[in-house]
């Protein structure tokens, strides 16, 4: 007999008595207890497919979103009505008479680049541009190159990389002959050499003429920077041969 026989015959009354663990053994399972297990095991491999399948293929609806948090919650879009207020609008105008926190603009020279002087018997405003950096801008290396970048993003597409005015806004707005376009100033021509520092802060912030400004776009600090870096390439495009390094004028030569 075998040992598979031996194991699973049925014993006789003696040995249960000589050993009552015997009852407790395990027995084989019936046929209908392992074939729902199996059948569970593959029904616990769909949702495998479909994850992989979803992972495969692409849609145009939204992710599912099992847990929300609050990063799916009732909200306006920009430009959308509301019913709420009176006029329909969902986005809601500055409360007159508020600024925000940090926002006061009480530096004339850091914040405007000109103080303003009110004239009674005229009823208007003197305006007086800065012909120099405020105290808070240090010149050097540092603040040249964070300039040169913030000019890279901003001012390059239309101005271009030395600030002719030839930038590839300007190259594609003449190729398609654009009858409204207004081409860019040159940066490094003697008009705006001969304007002053705070003149060309002020044009980075309100704009000038066709060009938006740019306040509420890019940081104080970056916007001198841009101007710091604007007056390094007006030097560069009229230096004086007397102020020419021998090493530079060698290589011209």
């Amino acid at each position: 007999m075998s040992d598979i026989a031996k194991i699973n015959r049925p014993p006789d009354a003696a040995k249960v008595l000589k050993n009552p663990l015997w009852e407790l053994r395990l027995r084989k399972p019936p046929f209908w207890m392992v074939a729902v297990l199996l059948v569970l095991v593959v029904a616990s491999w769909i949702p495998l497919v479909f994850i992989a399948r979803g992972r495969m293929n692409t849609s145009t609806e939204p992710r599912i979103h099992i847990i929300q948090d609050m990063g799916n919650q009732p909200k306006y879009k920009p430009q959308s009505e509301s019913k709420v207020f009176a006029d329909g609008r969902s986005n809601r105008q500055r409360v007159p008479g508020t600024v925000a926190q940090g926002q006061a603009d009480t530096d004339d020279h850091y914040d405007h680049g000109f103080s303003r002087t009110w004239k009674t018997g005229a009823s208007t405003w003197d305006v007086s541009f800065f012909d120099d950096f405020p105290t808070q801008i240090v010149i050097d290396a540092k603040m040249l190159a964070r300039g040169q970048e913030r000019f890279a993003i901003y001012c390059m597409p239309c101005h271009g990389y030395d600030g002719q005015g030839i930038g590839m806004v300007h190259v594609r707005a003449q190729e398609l002959q654009q009858s409204t376009w207004v081409p860019p100033s040159n940066l490094v021509s003697d008009a705006v050499k001969a304007r002053p520092t705070g003149h060309l802060y002020n044009s980075v912030t309100q704009g000038i003429r066709s060009m938006a400004g740019y306040g509420s776009q890019i940081s104080t600090q970056d916007r001198w920077a841009i101007v710091a870096y604007t007056r390094s390439l007006q030097m560069a495009h009229g230096v004086p041969l007397s102020d020419m390094p021998a090493d530079v004028m060698q290589k011209m030569k």
